[in-house]
């Protein structure tokens, strides 16, 4: 720890936080974990989608903007070390016991598949003035030292994650009931999808989509007080 980070009051970590529900709201957390190291660096990227009209014989492509696109967060080499070289090796001991019984709970928050929810967790990430919401694309970890037995005693962990908005705040941007925009609609005793459908975008026809969208097993799968997702559908 540098002279300056003394200053500070210590070194902030990353805080992962980890919920049922991709508000992240408080009453949804389901658990968190602290970067063992902080990397070094993060990447953060934005994409832009657009269309390209066909014409014929055209001599260039003219882009015209679609939508905005995914936008990811990279953190490369977060370090988990357990030579007791570290401070951090001590507190790995107390909180974690080894560098694979830390890697395995690091899993639990950011990449747990719950059978209840049929879902991954939603994650929150958060250092200095960066937050996150998220989920995780993916998870790489390397491990780089060993024990004369083969038990790991140094890894790195590479983490890709992809920005989430809940459908709530997507149903609050929306406003009104424009077919073209975003709802969020939560279902009450003798709802349907095609009555739903019906009622959002004045054709019973789109209950296939509605779905879809919302992965269920089939048209049927709703009970009161479930939400869904209504998407933006071109007619």
């Amino acid at each position: 720890m540098s002279v300056m980070d003394t200053l500070l009051g210590g070194l902030k970590k990353i805080k992962i936080e980890c919920f049922s529900d991709p508000s992240c709201s408080i009453t949804k957390k389901k658990g968190e974990i602290e970067a063992f190291i902080n990397p070094k660096s993060y990447t953060r990227k934005k994409t832009v989608e657009y269309t390209t009209p066909e014409v014929i014989s055209d001599s260039g492509q003219t882009y015209f903007f679609s939508k905005m696109g995914e936008e990811t967060l990279v953190f490369d080499e977060i370090i988990v070390d357990g030579t007791g070289l570290t401070e951090n090796s001590v507190a790995s001991v107390l909180l974690h016991q080894d560098v694979e019984t830390y890697v395995q709970d690091f899993q639990e928050v950011v990449c747990q598949y719950d059978g209840d929810s049929h879902s991954t967790n939603y994650l929150k990430i958060s250092w200095g003035k960066l937050s996150f919401k998220c989920v995780c694309k993916s998870v790489t970890v390397k491990y780089t030292l060993f024990k004369p037995d083969g038990t790991p005693l140094r890894a790195s962990i590479n983490m890709e994650l992809q920005k989430n908005v809940d459908w709530q705040q997507k149903a609050m941007e929306a406003g009104n009931n424009s077919p073209d925009l975003t709802h969020l609609r939560t279902v009450k005793a003798g709802d349907t999808l095609p009555l739903m459908s019906y009622q959002i975008y004045g054709d019973s026809s789109y209950y296939m989509e509605i779905a879809r969208v919302n992965k269920l097993s089939n048209i049927n799968a709703i009970k009161p007080g479930d939400q869904l997702y209504f998407p933006p559908l071109k007619k």
